[in-house]
């Protein structure tokens, strides 16, 4: 299984130095003021307040599993985050840590939720029909309303050929009328070992591929601007989590490079500020031996550490 981020990490002097009162979805950008933060603390899901005070655990995933890549409801009262042992499930936990809830049924793998911002549906890569090591024979992205029914695919990209690819990491466009995600091609696909970003509207028609296949874009989290005008991604390195970070018009133009890191240095994506001004991300720093939270302008410039320890993939909620 791709895309498994595994994080620790402390946030502190947050508000110092990200302001403006707003708050951000990791997987949905969405206006509001500054909540709390969720985040992955070894195996288990924490939040603290943007300050670094409050720190608090939400919920034991239990011996063997692993919680991960959590998503704030629009409304912050609910976060939404993968549970995993050798599969993943989708569950949902109150911003209190109470009503913890598996959304759909035991048996497939189903991962990497991501919130609508009208708070009805959530995405999520289903994985199903049998594996080969690391390789489920199908993978599509679904949606599902929020008490896990009404399920339904809106990509077939590997109805024709089991085995081809792995689809990863939706992201919904702030309107919700479209969701970005990223296809990686195994050695069967076509072209082998391919990955790119493909764009899609909510209800499964006009799929285009936004990226070429040779820019290699997507390993990791996605997110798209409050103003719906640039998708960030990550571009894989010459090593496992090595990349740099970059920004693409969804109509495909004004593919833009923000950072420029030298292997095998690790950069894992958080999101963009809801004001449109920062950007989120985590990477190894100087006399750490662990990646830590930074933000940056969404022209690359001004990057700033704003946390330490173990950090992947930040995601900010809206004030209740």
């Amino acid at each position: 299984m791709t895309n498994r981020a595994k994080a620790v990490f402390t946030v502190v002097a947050l508000a110092a130095v990200v302001t403006g009162g707003v708050a951000a979805l990791a997987q949905a950008t969405t206006p509001g003021k500054n909540g709390q933060i969720v985040y992955r603390n070894f195996k288990s899901l924490f939040v603290v307040n943007s300050d670094g005070s409050g720190e608090r655990k939400l919920a034991s995933p239990g011996r063997g599993k692993e919680d991960a890549l959590p998503d704030w409801s629009p409304d912050g009262t609910t976060i939404a985050f993968q549970r995993c042992t050798d599969d993943c499930s989708v569950w949902t936990v109150a911003q209190s840590g109470t009503g913890l809830r598996r959304l759909g049924p035991a048996g497939d793998d189903r991962a990497e939720p991501a919130w609508a911002p009208n708070g009805r549906q959530i995405a999520y890569t289903r994985r199903w029909a049998g594996r080969k090591q690391d390789l489920f024979a199908r993978a599509e992205i679904y949606l599902m309303n929020t008490n896990g029914g009404a399920a339904r695919p809106i990509t077939e990209i590997t109805a024709a050929k089991p085995f081809s690819a792995d689809l990863e990491s939706a992201a919904w466009a702030p309107n919700g009328k479209q969701l970005v995600f990223s296809v990686s091609n195994s050695p069967s696909g076509e072209p082998a070992n391919g990955r790119a970003l493909f764009v899609i509207n909510a209800d499964g028609s006009g799929q285009r591929q936004l990226t070429p296949w040779s820019l290699n874009a997507g390993q990791g989290r996605l997110d798209w601007s409050p103003d719906g005008k640039l998708i960030l991604f990550r571009v894989g390195g010459a090593r496992r989590q090595h990349g740099d970070i970059y920004t693409i018009h969804p109509d495909g133009s004004g593919l833009k490079q923000l950072t420029r890191y030298p292997s095998p240095k690790t950069v894992e994506l958080g999101s963009f500020s809801p004001d449109g001004k920062w950007i989120t991300f985590s990477r190894f720093s100087a006399g750490s031996a662990y990646p830590s939270i930074y933000v940056m302008r969404p022209d690359g410039t001004a990057v700033r550490r704003v946390g330490t320890g173990l950090a992947f993939s930040p995601d900010w909620g809206p004030a209740r």
